[in-house]
């Protein structure tokens, strides 16, 4: 800190400089607003800081400065001032005059200076580009688009994104089907061309309602959030309105617009023909400004909504303030320090700073861990790993490396009292519940299903005379299951049979020596062939007589009856025997270690039915399955299991492991009820783990996975 002597002179201060009175603060305290224009900032002063600035340029020696100031009635000490001198020098609103305060911008320029992979570092998720300062162009056009304000727009908008939502719904399947045509190459140019207008048109309402209220845009740029482009406007001028609701009109008014485009993109969409522009309604109406709105309107990040929240509740500096207090608040209920909070708070303050504070510091974890995954999986394999990496340790270890460095300083003041108490049961029985292993069982999809079973079809399309077939029926070996029929069999038999007796009787007259022997020789060769076609039909016909081919139940079934038609890939029924049951379980590779042969599992269906025997792990598949062999297991078809379908087959998409459990008691001493397949869940019986242990190993398998280049 600057110490002043009695004889020190005061250093100037900058000659453009502006005191501005400012709207009371929290308290109702009058305060004032220092504006420097060259970096474009607003200082807050409290009463004696304004009387300190303005009798500045009075005195030269800092007690002439302190007598002048508390003969307006302002107590203010040595020590004030010197703080009130460090914040000048601080913030650069000295003049520079002598060799010293050359040597001090120069350490100081020093010490701010990065190098340019640390500036990355700590910049790379958000850098602002300016690139326009259109203050001049909006001077010009304000008094264009000021009798807009007189209008009643957001009425009329509202009213006609109201009819367009009512004409929406009344083709609401072609609207939600639009989507599928977004990215046809053709929409593109008008999509880009779209996107452009709409945030253009964003940004423009935040500098024209600035405008409106006399406030200077200092600039308009661009900015990339995540390496994505965003264009900005900064109205850093509006601080120095003295109304916080002006200013959260000037925050709300890029939403707005937005809410505005969408509801007329809406009604247009309703009304004009299909094509290319339609789907560019579609885009504006929906997809535009829902981004925005999950963008702008978060009040955990320095976006729109969290101006319009610190605006709305009058406290500046939202954010650094309710970090200071939430900490505070964490470090109080951990260890009862009984420290006073960093600022003068109710209750009912307090509680929404910690609120705030907290749900910001949730809301950012998942956050940073989503864009860690992000750029792990978007970029190439060495860069991912660098950038995850670098997000996880900057963004989340980091911080809370700090606050526990913290706590670590605070030791000293560390006492057994009854929050510390509270404290140390709590954590004391986390660990217990992470290191002691409580979970000794697994739960696992699972068919039940049987070793030997047949699906049977017929043999080609075909018509039923006779249908035999019921469900959950006990039939035996070569027992009449379907008769079929197929009409163009019987046709090209009966063709096939006239054909054969009219070549016989050709034959018996060649066999009276009526014909020459080439013709015989012929007319031999076709009856022949004749003969081979009929036997070919009639088998044909033979094959459309479905039987049992061994003993067994029968599973699922088609409901048919008398002269219902089938085609060759209908399953007409599945015969199951059921002396072979078995049950196929499917777990991922984290619980691999666990399984070992012997150990006894049960079985429970979808519909709550338990199979009436224990099961015991006969064998573990060495390798993962490449194809699942349940269609009803996939989640393609609403099943436990994540699949993909490629080329009409489902490929886990996680490493899944084929456990085939048997059963352990005789089938007919237990009277298993089980004719036909059954999904649902296997309970493995293994040995206890503790949730530590399991997370890690987890945490060891990803790393073995993603390991490889």
């Amino acid at each position: 800190m600057t110490s002043l002597g009695d004889e020190t002179l005061l250093p100037k201060l900058r000659q453009n400089l502006s005191l501005l009175l400012a709207s009371p603060d929290e308290d109702g305290e009058p305060r004032w607003q220092l504006f420097d224009p060259v970096t474009n900032t607003f200082f807050y002063l409290s009463r004696s800081a304004f009387y300190l600035f303005r009798e500045w340029r009075h005195k030269d020696q800092p007690d002439a400065l302190l007598s002048r100031v508390q003969s307006r009635g302002v107590d203010v000490d040595q020590t004030e001032l010197e703080y009130f001198l460090r914040f000048l020098e601080l913030n650069h609103l000295l003049e520079v005059q002598t060799d010293k305060d050359v040597n001090r911008l120069g350490q100081e320029a020093s010490k701010r200076k990065k190098h340019a992979l640390m500036w990355l570092l700590h910049n790379y998720l958000f850098i602002k580009i300016p690139l326009i300062r259109p203050d001049l162009l909006l001077n010009r056009f304000y008094p264009i688009i000021k009798m807009l304000f007189s209008w009643r727009l957001d009425r009329v908008a509202l009213v006609i994104g109201a009819v367009g939502l009512v004409m929406v719904l009344r083709q609401w399947d072609t609207f939600t089907h639009t989507f599928q045509d977004l990215f046809s190459l053709s929409s593109i140019g008008y999509y880009i061309v779209a996107l452009v207008f709409v945030k253009t048109a964003h940004e423009l309402g935040h500098a024209f309602v600035a405008k409106r209220y006399g406030c200077r845009v200092s600039s308009m740029g661009l900015a990339f959030l995540l390496m994505t482009p965003i264009l900005y406007t900064d109205t850093t001028d509006a601080w120095r309105l003295r109304s916080r609701f002006q200013r959260l009109r000037i925050v709300l008014a890029g939403v707005k617009v937005e809410i505005y485009i969408a509801c007329m993109a809406t009604f247009l969409w309703s009304v004009v023909p299909d094509g290319g522009f339609r789907s560019v309604l579609f885009f504006i109406a929906t997809t535009s400004w829902i981004s925005s709105l999950l963008i702008n309107v978060s009040p955990f990040m320095r976006f729109d909504g969290y101006y319009a929240l610190s605006d709305f509740l009058g406290m500046e500096n939202l954010q650094p303030r309710s970090f200071l207090v939430g900490k505070w608040f964490l470090r109080e209920r951990l260890f009862g320090f009984d420290f006073l909070p960093p600022e003068p708070l109710n209750r009912k303050k307090c509680l929404l700073m910690v609120a705030y504070a907290w749900s910001t510091w949730v809301y950012r974890f998942f956050l940073f861990l989503g864009i860690a995954a992000l750029v792990y999986y978007f970029a190439f394999k060495l860069l991912g790993i660098v950038l995850f990496l670098v997000e996880i340790i900057w963004f989340v270890l980091l911080p809370i490396t700090k606050e526990v460095k913290v706590w670590f300083s605070l030791r000293d003041k560390m006492s057994i009292n009854r929050v510390s108490v509270t404290s140390l049961s709590i954590i004391c029985l986390a660990i217990v519940a992470l290191v002691v292993p409580w979970k000794n069982h697994i739960s696992a999809p699972a068919v039940a299903t049987f070793e030997r079973y047949q699906t049977l079809y017929p043999s080609e399309s075909s018509r039923v005379i006779a249908w035999e077939v019921n469900a959950n029926k006990k039939v035996t070996q070569g027992q009449l299951l379907a008769l079929l029929e197929s009409p163009d069999i019987e046709q090209e038999i009966s063709l096939t049979q006239a054909t054969l007796n009219s070549l016989e009787t050709q034959w018996q007259r060649a066999s009276s020596g009526a014909m020459d022997k080439m013709t015989q020789l012929t007319l031999q060769t076709q009856l022949s062939r004749e003969q081979s076609r009929l036997q070919s039909l009639l088998n044909r016909r033979e094959r459309l007589v479905v039987t049992a081919p061994y003993d067994g139940y029968i599973g699922e079934w088609l409901p048919l009856s008398q002269g219902d038609y089938v085609n060759a890939k209908s399953p007409l029924a599945t015969l199951y025997d059921e002396q072979s049951v078995v049950v196929k379980a499917y777990v991922s590779g984290s619980v691999l270690p666990l399984l070992k042969e012997g150990q006894e599992a049960s079985f429970i269906s979808n519909e709550g039915e338990k199979l009436p025997t224990t099961l015991t792990v006969v064998s573990v598949l060495p390798t993962a399955i490449k194809r699942l062999p349940y269609q009803a297991l996939g989640s393609t078809y609403g099943g436990p299991i994540a699949t993909q379908t490629q080329e009409e087959a489902l490929i886990p998409e996680d490493a899944t492991y084929e456990v085939q459990l048997a059963l352990l008691s005789n089938v007919s001493e237990e009277k298993l009820a089980l004719l036909r397949q059954q999904f649902g869940r296997v309970d493995l019986a293994v040995e206890p783990q503790s949730f530590l242990a399991q997370g890690l190993r987890r945490l060891y398998g990803v790393f073995i996975r993603e390991s490889g280049f």
